[in-house]
């Protein structure tokens, strides 16, 4: 393996998980960060079939309507075809809790499904070309199951003041001295 493929998968997985935090987050701009502009995307008809810019559209009215979403990855295969393509299989588990707006009316549901994404690189930058997600199954959990047993650690609220969003460290590991109210 060549430094210049390993430093592409180290792109192309940098990608994969910009995009699943730009959903999470509902923020479209890291959403947007994972294509290209003349991307193709390939969803279930009931979601979105076509160009990146319609799909961008469909996240926008469809992420706020759920409470919270968490999209996690796992198995990546990256295959090359030349240096400037390659195909990649990335399993992901997905739980959505829709909210009153969502036609889950606050029910949560797993999706496991996989994305098959074609990656090329342009100008130098790895981004998705073409993307289809293959969906294997999916689990709607009964509403009575859920709790929240530690409700001052909790953090999936879309409101801005998830931890993740500040910076804890720069890059060289100095940590950032956090402004105080009273500063």
């Amino acid at each position: 393996m060549t430094l210049e493929e390993l430093s592409a998968r180290a792109q192309i997985h940098d990608v994969l998980l910009r995009y699943c935090r730009g959903l999470d987050r509902v923020d479209m701009s890291l959403v947007r960060g994972a294509f290209h502009k003349d991307a193709w995307i390939d969803f279930p008809e009931s979601l979105h079939i076509g160009t990146v810019e319609g799909f961008f559209d469909f996240l926008a009215e469809e992420m706020p309507r759920f409470v919270r979403t968490m999209h996690s990855l796992s198995n990546s295969l990256i295959e090359f075809d030349g240096p400037d393509t390659a195909y990649v299989e990335t399993y992901l588990q997905a739980d959505h809790q829709g909210s009153e707006r969502h036609h889950w009316k606050n029910q949560t549901v797993k999706l496991w499904a996989r994305y098959l994404d074609r990656f090329e690189q342009r100008d130098g930058v790895w981004l998705i070309a073409r993307r289809r997600l293959a969906v294997d199954w999916m689990y709607r959990y009964p509403k009575e199951g859920w709790f929240d047993d530690h409700p001052d650690a909790s953090v999936g609220k879309r409101d801005g003041t998830d931890p993740s969003l500040r910076r804890v460290a720069g890059f060289g590991g100095t940590p950032i001295v956090e402004q105080t109210a009273a500063a």
